[in-house]
């Protein structure tokens, strides 16, 4: 079997009302899907290269005309010499970035491929531990005129659809270090005090027995990140997520120590080098890179595994499409130290609608992974094309 072609399809699913985190403002979601064909009656697998913090004609680029032309001819069952040779040929500028993230789509379609040769489900192909994991709502965005009691009542709404887990945003905060004030609409934002009023709220309207989550993304400086961890200790809040800059080791390491809570991250990180130094140095209780951006299965199984050895759990960062959610799911249920699984619960039919037959939660907050052939992916291709951005540079 050898690799013919590959595909890039750029989506873009536009909000009426933008959300933000700590940080950023989403005024839309964006997916850079990658499709891998071969000389197999033209057997295809899918993937999915992560695209935040850039327009995606700039990933679809870098796979297009850097990353395709290394890979046409080679054996995909050879995932491991693909990714070693995509790293070190375009080395100078692939440490790390949007190259890595590029590799990551196509790795992530190379294992589907494998999959659907094999008739064998990925999960299975990579370990297979167990079928199913616990979900947690992905969710509790800022948004305008979304205060405590709204957000507590969104909250609420997960317990109802039979979540046990769920995660909010706090951290938009102009504190020192926190880049918000370079950010659009840096004006939007909250004190500490009022993030912990929301926070209060959501605790007071769960209860025991349900875990919550809390998600900084980076903004926080180490000080403001041990004041409010120690409120959040107080709280029973169980996992508080990239409380600092990512490249703040010592600041992560130090907090992780300092509080009961767990530490999780970092989304924002790549490659097996830089998260030894995060496990091996216990700046994190949960490892959680994104499978579509650290550098896919293939990078992340080293990961995992590495995680395994210092018996940290890994958990992957999973805020995308349908796709990436189906392979950290496959993934997840591969491996001994698997957590939970992030399921956002925004408004997102990239998510929702773009395949054929969607995940649910079960009864119990579980996710069940499909028994079928690779990812078990069949994208529903109206979906695609009503969401698909056009190349106008080809049209006529």
């Amino acid at each position: 079997m050898k690799i013919t072609r590959v595909e890039c399809l750029p989506l873009i699913y536009p909000y009426e009302k933008p959300i933000y985190d700590a940080i950023f403002k989403a005024s839309h979601r964006q997916a850079l899907l990658v499709k891998v064909y071969t000389d197999n009656n033209n057997v295809y697998g899918v993937g999915e290269a992560a695209s935040f913090g850039g327009p995606l004609e700039s990933t679809k680029t870098v796979i297009e005309k850097e990353i395709a032309p290394r890979i046409i001819g080679e054996d995909p069952f050879n995932v491991e010499r693909i990714w070693k040779k995509v790293y070190y040929n375009s080395f100078q500028h692939a440490r790390g970035g949007i190259v890595i993230c590029a590799l990551s789509g196509i790795d992530i379609a190379l294992w589907d491929i494998i999959g659907k040769a094999l008739n064998t489900p990925v999960y299975k192909l990579l370990g297979g531990y167990t079928d199913k994991v616990r979900a947690y709502a992905s969710g509790g965005f800022y948004s305008q005129g979304k205060g405590t009691k709204e957000i507590t009542e969104e909250i609420k709404s997960y317990l109802e659809q039979g979540f046990t887990a769920v995660k909010m945003k706090v951290g938009r905060n102009l504190t020192s270090l926190n880049p918000i004030d370079v950010m659009p609409d840096s004006e939007y934002n909250f004190t500490v005090e009022e993030d912990l009023e929301r926070v209060e709220s959501v605790c007071r309207e769960i209860g025991p027995g349900i875990r919550l989550l809390v998600d900084a993304n980076t903004a926080w400086d180490l000080h403001t990140a041990i004041v409010m961890g120690r409120h959040f200790d107080r709280l029973g809040v169980y996992l508080i997520e990239e409380p600092v800059c990512t490249d703040n080791m010592d600041g992560s390491a130090r907090l992780a120590a300092a509080l009961d809570l767990k530490v999780a991250g970092y989304e924002t990180e790549q490659l097996v080098f830089n998260f030894a130094r995060l496990i091996t140095n216990h700046c994190i209780d949960v490892v959680q890179p994104d499978l579509s951006w650290a550098g896919g299965i293939t990078e992340c199984r080293k990961i995992a595994n590495l995680a395994y050895t210092y018996h940290k759990e890994f958990a992957p960062h999973c805020f995308s499409s349908a796709v990436l959610l189906m392979s950290s799911l496959h993934f997840l249920c591969a491996i001994p130290n698997g957590g939970m699984l992030e399921f956002d619960r925004n408004p997102n039919d990239l998510r929702e609608k773009i395949l054929k037959e969607p995940l649910f939660i079960d009864k119990d907050g579980f996710v069940k992974v499909p028994d079928r052939p690779g990812l078990g992916i069949e994208l529903n291709e109206d979906i695609v094309d009503k969401y698909l951005v056009k190349d106008t540079e080809n049209e006529e």
